[in-house]
């Protein structure tokens, strides 16, 4: 029974937490606007572009959607198995986990982190790239039970957890384009690219495709590491042998 609760109550702060994040920054954005983005995000609009294009907001989009749909199967038990399922769970951890480790990373080498400048932001950081991403790596070894062999998983499902990074890089990427090739008459374009690192502008090309291939790799390696090491949390010192989903992404 107290488990029931502890997994009801993680499901709550999946759901509110990060948006709450998200709307904090949306907020206070226009309210109060950061100084690195001028008067822009004083207009609304450019406010909510401004939250459109960080890869930290879509994990937390997602964040929610993962936590709102499992509460709500709580209480209805009817969700479909590749929403409530184990590999919907790595998908969502991996994501975590590689915010926490970009963002906490970039935190410690660098004086101009983003998303570090405001009292609004700051709290916003840290529930979103700190607090979340812990609790969801505990909730991940405290929760899954089902066991999926190594090998299976990274050649059935490890692509699974790609599919958010490929939508997010493509919106991305074709709002630089079409901005830096159809530029506003008579105004400055707002912040064409999110992070430096993808702006072959200053990185060059060959950077930014070694940074996105980067990106990819590393959700697949993080995800099949979780899923390694939550077999061995379900099945002791050795992972168990092959197992053969009947469906795929069900687990």
């Amino acid at each position: 029974m107290k488990k029931s609760y502890l997994k009801y109550g993680f499901y709550v702060w999946f759901t509110i937490v990060p948006l709450l994040c998200v709307f904090l920054d949306l907020i206070f954005s226009t309210i109060q606007p950061n100084p690195q983005y001028g008067d822009y995000t004083t207009n609304f609009d450019f406010s909510i572009i401004n939250q459109s294009i960080y890869l930290s907001v879509w994990i937390s989009l997602a964040t929610f959607a993962y936590g709102l749909f499992n509460w709500i199967n709580i209480h209805t038990n009817n969700m479909p198995s590749w929403i409530t399922g184990k590999n919907n769970l790595t998908r969502i951890t991996a994501l975590n986990v590689l915010a926490f480790i970009l963002y906490n990373v970039t935190l410690l080498v660098s004086t101009n982190v983003v998303g570090f400048n405001t009292w609004y932001k700051i709290i916003k950081s840290v529930f979103e790239h700190m607090v979340t991403p812990l609790l969801i790596i505990g909730f991940y070894f405290i929760f899954t039970t089902p066991i999926i062999n190594s090998k299976d998983y990274f050649k059935k499902y490890s692509w699974y957890n790609t599919i958010h990074l490929a939508i997010y890089l493509f919106y991305v990427l074709l709002r630089a384009i079409m901005l830096i090739s159809f530029p506003p008459q008579n105004q400055a374009v707002f912040t064409p690219f999110p992070y430096e690192q993808l702006d072959p502008r200053v990185v060059g090309y060959p950077l930014v495709i070694l940074g996105v291939s980067a990106l990819f790799v590393g959700i697949i390696v993080l995800a099949t590491g979780l899923n390694y090491l939550s077999n061995l949390r379900n099945s002791g010192p050795h992972e168990a042998g092959p197992t053969k989903p009947k469906k795929l992404l069900n687990n």
